[in-house]
């Protein structure tokens, strides 16, 4: 068995293919090519929310916050905020969502501020909001009282007029069995008196 002498070849680490895909970066090429069903749901969701908060600077505005804050908020670079806010950037479906929870939570949330989600120590309600949110669940719980004090009334209302209703149909028998009896007992005076008179 003869070993062959010389230097040894190695396989290539990385293989390099002959045609790259000229598609790919080029904006008006990659457009061309088909969407996925999962893609298009995603974008037709973007177009809602869109529809919902406006655009991207409008919701920035909305927050109240700067373009800094506003990518700190969304966990993204400051660059990517700015290219998303070009005339022609589009910023990805999961950014809209995030803006649509955030301001729906702002909603929900009275005092709930941004600051609670960008800085690292957050005053997020203040002693004024907590206050008129312990104002407010009182005024709940008072209507909520009185709804029921009122509920109750109406039920207790409704079983009197049932047992009026059952004593109106007695007393109605009892009369109905009153007048027989009264026709009857006039019918046998009647009767009786006549009866001797009678040849």
């Amino acid at each position: 068995m003869e070993i062959e002498s010389g230097p040894l070849k190695s396989a290539p680490l990385f293989h390099r293919p002959e045609k790259i895909d000229e598609t790919i970066g080029d904006p008006e090429l990659s457009e061309s090519r088909v969407k996925s069903s999962l893609r298009l749901n995603y974008e037709a969701q973007v177009r809602v929310i869109q529809h919902q908060i406006g655009g991207l600077e409008q919701a920035r505005q909305t927050l109240g916050l700067s373009q800094r804050k506003m990518a700190q908020l969304l966990l993204v670079d400051p660059s990517a905020w700015t290219r998303w806010t070009r005339p022609e950037g589009e910023a990805p479906p999961h950014i809209w969502r995030a803006l649509q929870w955030y301001l729906t939570l702002r909603e929900k949330i009275p005092g709930l501020t941004p600051q609670y989600f960008v800085n690292s120590d957050p005053k997020v309600i203040s002693e004024k909001t907590l206050q008129q949110i312990r104002s407010e669940k009182e005024e709940r719980e008072r209507q909520h009282g009185e709804l029921r004090r009122r509920i109750l009334e109406l039920e207790g209302a409704q079983l009197e007029i049932l047992l009026l209703r059952e004593e109106t149909r007695k007393l109605r028998r009892w009369n109905w069995a009153w007048f027989s009896l009264c026709l009857i007992s006039g019918g046998l005076l009647a009767a009786w008196f006549l009866g001797p008179a009678l040849p």
